[in-house]
């Protein structure tokens, strides 16, 4: 379908699109407290709220998901894109998940965004608390460990310098735990830690890893030397990793302390067994017959790595077998050794090749794309693929040249554990964030955190299967679970690395205009282009690609652009990517409508305190100007609800959650821009033709409130001073939703929400309103 007549952007507007600032739409009006402008809908008082088509605007329309057309107002579809609370926040955190999985971050789990003035926040990674652990209890001292430690804590940073296998990553953890640090983090970059103003976020005792980055080079001692103050106003410790061959800049010698490798590997070996073991199970599998001569011969000439993994098969080979004195211990010396071979000089690809077996090949794959995730996903996606491959007469599809795969397997024949350890994978209990919070379940992923990206970009290259993994993958992205569309789409981000052009012609182009899934396909086209936009080779093309889809007219394209500039253009270049979204504000079709607030929650989610002003400034714009008014209220309504900020509560395994636009409001006290602007979008939605989604909304925001006195006092400042001032319309519309919120008929009521809110309406503000459209 194309845009209507007299909705498309005009042509000088669109390749590519111009900078936010000024203001992309015609006739802006005055922003701060300079400018009065009139009421959009005619003549009257600009700060009272202005109906948009009153309650006759009703439009028949389709679900997100339909493929059938419909202009933006009120309306069922409306409603469902303003009914994903924190959509927003958990889309940004599965993401980084998904990316930590596939991309080869060092460790998938709770990451802490440090926001610093006028740049994109600082992402510290959690170390994982069984990392700690190991370290903790498994540590053996290299030579000069003591001289060492003691230089080290005598200043808050410290470069531990050593050759390959030295242990230099044990070590680090090992002086952070002698720091007496309470939390541990690693950095990604020099870059990260020169741009560190602040470490308040993560209380005090913090320890910092930086392990042989990339641009290790651009160290100065210089640096070192100014962040000791920071370090040591928030008693935390500092420790980076550089290997022998590694350059280091000047000043930074000061710095360093030499890590050597152990004079021999079999301390460092019964260390780590007695952890895994006891004493008692380890002196019981040294003492098997051939136990210490195989670890003679695998460790003359390892690393301390090869030390710690030995251990792990040795554990693994006896099992419980090993606490049972009257059970006699028998070590397969060739399957101990054959696994250290395929685990140590094998790559995965290697690995891949040998399984043969195309059960496995498929149950490796979905593992590669879905790890991380609950086992369960990972077992139904193994099964999905596998029957990608099965014909009717039950052996493979043409695509594959060899190994049947039968019409039926026994279900029993292999055990869960048999798997993993045939895959090289192992399942953790752990907590994953889903639609209903974070909740315990059992993850299955890799072992060798290489494995996954290695193994779908050899699966895509070498075996003449492209069709029926793109088939697959979108099978994953059809599916109800918004953590499997995370993963499936940054999988195929990764296969379009490499072969960019193909993904772009044969499938991006196709999803788009999916009938049947089409905001799904688009949404996972916008994760797999924010993993390519990440390769600067690929980013000229990803930018030329959705500026295409921009200017192209077609509405399903428009909505794939939308949701590309929020995430994967937007945090390079914010000013063209928040203006290409309120251009396409104009565009009146209500997928493309949901696509544009989607596109500015996921731009919101990168950097929130950096990027809410312009947002919100471009969004009240939308409002302003006719064309894009209806368009400017439902992405202001996703907005509002798409993002929640969480706070851990000592004591309770789920955070509390609040509003993130609520706290932004609650925070701008002294200058009030955003504060107004906030306010006055309120006060538009509220009397518009959505005010029956913005009740929805406050009505979920005030049952959060009912039992959190703090919540409630910010939200009933907010719709007092910013939104009930504004005129007497709205005031007596948020009346009418308090006296909803407990009236019999109300399934669930709120009546110390009502009380409060009711009493504060009477009352009227505490000071004069603030002066007349001073929220634009």
């Amino acid at each position: 379908m194309s845009t209507p007549s007299g909705t498309t952007p005009s042509p000088s507007s669109l390749s590519p699109p111009g900078p936010a600032a000024p203001s992309p739409v015609s006739s802006p009006a005055p922003s701060g407290d300079a400018g009065r402008g009139a009421s959009p809908s005619g003549g009257g008082d600009a700060d009272a709220p202005r109906p948009s088509g009153g309650d006759g605007a009703q439009q028949q329309s389709q679900a997100p998901g339909d493929g059938g057309g419909a202009n933006v107002g009120a309306g069922a579809n409306a409603e469902k894109a303003t009914a994903r609370t924190g959509q927003g926040s958990l889309r940004a955190g599965l993401l980084r998940e998904a990316w930590t999985h596939i991309g080869r971050d060092w460790v998938q789990g709770h990451k802490i965004v440090i926001q610093t003035a006028g740049e994109r926040g600082v992402v510290l990674r959690a170390i994982s608390p069984g990392t700690v652990d190991t370290v903790r209890y498994a540590f053996q001292k290299p030579p000069r460990w003591d001289d060492i430690q003691d230089d080290a804590l005598q200043r808050r940073s410290v470069v531990l310098r050593g050759a390959g296998g030295a242990g230099k990553t044990a070590a680090a953890v090992r002086l952070l735990i002698s720091a007496r640090v309470k939390t541990w983090y690693r950095l990604d970059s020099v870059d990260d830690l020169a741009r560190l103003t602040e470490l308040k976020q993560l209380g005090s005792g913090a320890g910092l890893l930086l392990d042989r980055p990339a641009d290790l080079g651009e160290l100065r001692g210089a640096l070192l030397e100014s962040l000791e103050q920071l370090l040591c106003l928030a008693d935390a410790h500092l420790v980076l990793i550089a290997g022998t061959e590694d350059e280091l800049g000047p000043g930074v010698d000061e710095y360093v302390q030499r890590i050597v490798r152990p004079d021999e590997l079999h301390a460092v070996l019964r260390a780590h067994l007695d952890h895994l073991l006891g004493e008692e199970g380890a002196e019981r599998v040294l003492a098997a017959a051939g136990a210490a001569e195989l670890a003679d011969e695998l460790l003359s000439d390892g690393a301390c790595r090869d030390a710690a993994r030995l251990a792990q098969m040795l554990a693994h080979e006896h099992g419980p077998d090993v606490r049972d004195p009257q059970r006699e211990l028998v070590l397969d010396l060739d399957r101990v050794r054959t696994r250290m071979d395929q685990t140590g000089g094998e790559g995965p690809e290697e690995w891949f090749e040998g399984l043969g077996d195309t059960v496995l090949r498929t149950q490796a794959v979905a593992l590669a794309v879905l790890g991380g995730l609950p086992q369960e996903e990972v077992a139904l996606a193994s099964t999905t693929l596998l029957e990608c491959f099965r014909s009717e007469r039950g052996v493979l599809a043409p695509s594959v040249e060899q190994g049947p795969v039968p019409l039926r397997q026994d279900p029993f024949a292999q055990s869960r554990r048999v798997f993993a350890e045939k895959l090289r994978a192992r399942t953790v209990r752990s907590a994953t964030q889903g639609g209903y919070g974070w909740l315990p379940c059992t993850i299955a992923e890799y072992r060798n955190a290489d494995y996954p990206g290695r193994i779908i970009r050899h699966v895509w290259s070498e075996y003449r299967i492209q069709q029926e993994l793109v088939d697959w993958l979108a099978d994953l992205i059809d599916s109800s679970s918004l953590p499997v569309r995370s993963f499936a789409g940054t999988a195929l981000g990764l296969i379009a690395t490499e072969s960019f052009e193909f993904i772009a012609t044969r499938v991006f182009d196709h999803w788009a205009r999916h009938e049947d899934s089409g905001w799904e396909r688009r949404e996972a086209i916008a994760y797999a282009l924010a993993v390519c936009a990440r390769d600067p080779a690929l980013r000229p093309g990803v930018h030329n690609l959705v500026n295409g889809w921009y200017a192209s007219g077609d509405w399903q394209l428009q909505a794939a652009a939308a949701r590309a500039y929020g995430l994967c253009l937007g945090g390079a270049d914010l000013g063209t990517a928040v203006a290409a979204l309120t251009r396409l504000g104009r565009v009146d079709h209500i997928q493309v409508a949901n696509a544009i607030g989607d596109g500015f929650v996921d731009l919101l989610a990168q950097d929130v305190a950096a990027h809410a002003p312009v947002v919100v400034h471009e969004v009240a714009e939308m409002v302003h100007e006719p064309q894009s008014r209806a368009c400017g209220h439902l992405v202001f309504l996703i907005l509002v609800d798409g993002l929640v900020n969480e706070e851990q509560v000592v004591g309770s395994t789920q955070p509390r959650r609040r509003p993130t636009f609520l706290d932004l409001a609650a925070r701008d006290r002294q200058d009030g821009t955003l504060r107004r602007r906030l306010g006055y979008l309120w006060a538009e939605v509220i009397g518009g033709e959505f005010g029956g989604a913005a009740e929805t909304v406050l009505q979920r925001w005030a049952a959060q409130a009912e039992t959190d006195p703090m919540l409630l006092d910010d939200l009933v400042r907010m719709l007092v001073e910013d939104v009930a001032a504004r005129g007497p319309r709205v005031s007596q519309l948020l009346q009418r939703y308090a006296t909803r919120w407990t009236e019999r008929d109300c399934f669930r009521p709120l009546p110390r929400s009502a009380a409060v809110l009711g009493s504060a309406l009477r009352a009227g503000p505490p000071g004069p309103a603030a002066q007349p459209g001073g929220a634009r």
